[in-house]
């Protein structure tokens, strides 16, 4: 694990440094420093590195089935691997006498320098890399050289066609390409038939010796202590952008002329990026580079292409199939909503394309309407396969349901569609997408429930809440309350006079007795209440469950340590022990439904329980730490969350399986634990609601956030709070520590205390 200390910071706050090469954290270091667009990911190794190395470019909505069971985005030839020979002697970063490298978020640049004896001459290599932001399909490189004494230097740059991949082999066809021009290959996946065209240009200043299969070898002469810079640039296009992928390849191979303007035009379209999203901290240098990492890793894993998910690792490995889970909307998705809203729009425009799939996953297993993928991929279908882990003392798999029992994924789209129609009130997007999306969740939930008529009450049996370790419960409340709330707007939705509906229910043939059952399920659906402790039963059962505090003390019964730990007969079934939150999550998503006092008694209940074996976990508890007023408490979750990938607290591979690459839902979430946790920020009914408490560590807090069309500023400090919108034509409603204001144009609030 590396320590904080291990890397350093620039003052401004926006760029990260290494000054030790470490061979052992190549896949970490591969997956922080790495570039992207959306489109693909670049992992950040060198220019002679290897799939030894787990050098990697991964390419958006190319999954492919390699080995008839994982389906997976695939990984291409990588087109910017170069070597260099002084005297015959091959550069490596390896037995340096200084070495650098860092990652300029503001620009998303990954750089690095390396200095070595070679030949007895002092050797500096200097490597810039940047996935372009301006044309998606270019990868580019800068690459230079200064010798201490003239001398040559023989140069191999070219494709590796040596690709890593995770799960297999996935190329049914490899054509080189290779002609005067240029080298490059076209390659034919083997499940969807997909092409992906690789080409790759050189811009190298010096004598051509020979192309040799997908190689081209220059020498060059060093002069002494002068620079020699070349760059090499990576030009990905698939069919599934463009019916001719290998035509368009050739169109953007041709518009390359300068390294320097790519470059212009790429720090440009970043620089608009940072103005929506950037959030300063002020008085902590750690704090602030650790979130604008998180926010620059969680936008190179968005595509704004089209509509695609945001996969579990982003595109930074094939991980967790470059598929979209339940992170993606309520981890991902709030950070776009209040800083970005057309993105946030694509990312539930993905959903929409996707409902088909949902809608035959439910018809499979016996429901109606839309049972969304738990892991999602091109079409919607299940990705998630029926045994995952494996039973390390019988050697047996684990039949594990989370792709039949944990049924939440549905009604979180549902909550996220609603959330986005509040904040925009893009009344177009809900009568062209969200309004069915929502209906057929409706109707799917209406089909899953179980009527007990003893009790004339409604239950959700046999799910998996967002704990997962406890399968096959009934009445999870987090599921129950999100199921009660997507019949409740699915509800208000009907009430809309417009054509538009009256279209939709007759598309997707929507009756009265199915409204009217709607309606009753609402009425009767099972909610978990506060006992008499006030607490929430997280499912039915669970109080009779035993009771471990800490949980920690769970993990001494464990006989191989590569046990898992959840259903049918892990360590913690039979416990309360859970493995991330779960009732806790419901306070997130509903931060006003319960009296602070059952919040907090909840909290202090569940928190202790909880093992945070998920990266979504630490997030969840630092915003609802901050709304309880638990500031420090919060700050150490915050500072967990923030550091997952920083600091490589999660494991790269467990029980033989890669797990590496970047934590996207914590990336997203480090804007929420700030935005919505320590600023408090909350929209509904109209009016924006701040409840802020920084950190003792933090001086001031500052963002943008665009509500109903509108930009609003607003910097938190402790002595008072400043907000500022760009349009004066309206007025908005300010609810600030339960008390009433104004914005037209400027407000500020003095503030008598602070935490």
């Amino acid at each position: 694990m590396a320590n904080i200390t291990d890397h350093l910071f620039t003052p401004d706050g926006w760029t990260i440094i290494k000054d030790k090469y470490d061979q052992s954290q190549a896949i970490t270091e591969g997956t922080n420093f790495m570039v992207g667009n959306g489109y693909l990911g670049y992992r950040g190794t060198f220019a002679e590195d290897t799939k030894k190395e787990y050098v990697g470019c991964i390419v958006s909505d190319t999954w492919d089935k390699a080995d008839g069971k994982w389906e997976e985005l695939c990984t291409v030839p990588n087109a910017l691997h170069t070597t260099i020979n002084i005297d015959q002697e091959p550069f490596t970063v390896s037995n340096n006498t200084f070495f650098e490298r860092s990652l300029d978020l503001k620009n998303a640049l990954s750089k690095s320098t390396v200095k070595k004896v070679m030949s007895n001459k002092n050797i500096t290599v200097k490597q810039e890399k940047f996935a372009s932001y301006d044309d998606l399909h270019i990868v580019a490189m800068q690459y230079q050289i200064i010798s201490d004494e003239d001398t040559k230097v023989m140069i191999q740059t070219g494709i590796d066609d040596d690709v890593w991949s995770i799960n297999g082999h996935h190329f049914s066809k490899e054509e080189k390409l290779i002609d005067q021009e240029y080298i490059g290959m076209k390659l034919t996946t083997k499940s969807y038939k997909d092409e992906i065209v690789v080409l790759k240009k050189n811009d190298i200043a010096c004598k051509s010796v020979k192309q040799d299969d997908l190689y081209n070898y220059y020498e060059c002469e060093l002069i002494k202590d002068i620079p020699f810079t070349f760059h090499t640039y990576m030009i990905v296009v698939t069919s599934n952008d463009f019916k001719d992928p290998l035509s368009k390849a050739e169109e953007i191979y041709h518009s390359i002329k300068d390294y320097h303007s790519i470059k212009q035009k790429h720090m440009k379209k970043w620089e608009q990026v940072w103005n929506k999203l950037n959030v300063n901290i002020e008085g902590n240098l750690v704090d602030q580079v650790g979130l604008r990492f998180n926010i620059y890793h969680a936008v190179i894993a968005t595509p704004l292409h089209k509509s695609l998910p945001i996969g579990a690792r982003g595109l930074s490995c094939q991980a967790y199939q470059g598929s979209a889970f339940w992170d993606q909307e309520i981890f991902n998705t709030p950070m776009y909503l209040y800083s970005w809203p057309n993105v946030a729009k694509n990312i539930l425009i993905y959903r929409y394309n996707t409902l088909k799939g949902a809608k035959e996953k439910a018809k499979k297993h016996g429901y109606e309407g839309a049972f969304y993928a738990w892991i999602s991929g091109k079409t919607g279908e299940e990705l998630c396969p029926d045994f995952f882990f494996k039973d390390v003392i019988t050697k047996r798999d684990i039949r594990n349901h989370f792709n039949l029992w944990q049924i939440h994924i549905s009604p979180d789209i549902a909550y996220t569609i609603h959330q986005y129609y509040e904040v925009t009130k893009d009344e177009d997007f809900l009568l062209q997408y969200g309004i069915e999306m929502t209906f057929e969740i409706a109707r799917f939930l209406a089909s899953r429930v179980n009527y007990k008529p003893m009790k004339d009450q409604y239950e959700l049996n046999q799910v998996q809440g967002p704990d997962e370790y406890h399968e096959n419960i009934d009445n999870n409340a987090f599921t129950n309350y999100q199921a009660y709330f997507t019949f409740k707007w699915a509800l208000e939705y009907l009430e809309k006079t417009s054509d538009k509906i009256i279209a939709i229910k007759q598309k997707i043939n929507l009756t009265h007795s199915e409204i009217k059952l709607w309606k009753d399920i609402k009425e009767k659906l099972y909610l978990p209440k506060p006992n008499d402790e006030g607490i929430i039963e997280q499912f039915d059962g669970y109080f009779n469950l035993e009771s471990i505090v800490p949980a920690s003390k769970v993990t001494k019964r464990l006989i191989d340590p590569e046990e898992y730990y959840g259903w049918p007969n892990g360590i913690t079934v039979y416990t309360q022990c859970l493995k991330q939150a779960d009732t806790v999550q419901l306070f997130h998503l509903y931060p006003h439904l319960f009296d602070q006092d059952i919040v907090q008694k909840n909290f202090d209940y569940y928190e202790p329980r909880t093992l945070h074996f998920s990266s979504l976990s630490p997030s969840i508890h630092s915003i609802v730490a901050s709304h309880i007023g638990y500031i420090e408490q919060a700050y150490k979750y915050f500072k967990k969350s923030l550091m997952i990938d920083l600091l490589n607290t999660n494991e790269a591979v467990s029980g033989g399986t890669f797990i590496g690459g970047i934590h996207t839902a914590a990336n997203g979430a480090s804007w929420q634990m700030v935005v919505k946790g320590f600023a408090g920020l909350t929209y509904e009914e109209n009016h924006i609601e701040l409840d802020p408490h920084l950190p003792h560590a933090w001086e001031g807090l500052s963002f943008n956030i665009y509500v109903r069309g509108e930009q609003v500023s607003i910097d938190i400090r402790r002595e008072a709070i400043y907000l500022k919108k760009t349009d004066n034509n309206n007025e908005i409603q300010v609810v600030i520590h339960n008390k009433k204001y104004i914005l037209k144009d400027q407000l500020i609030i003095k503030e008598e205390k602070n935490d």
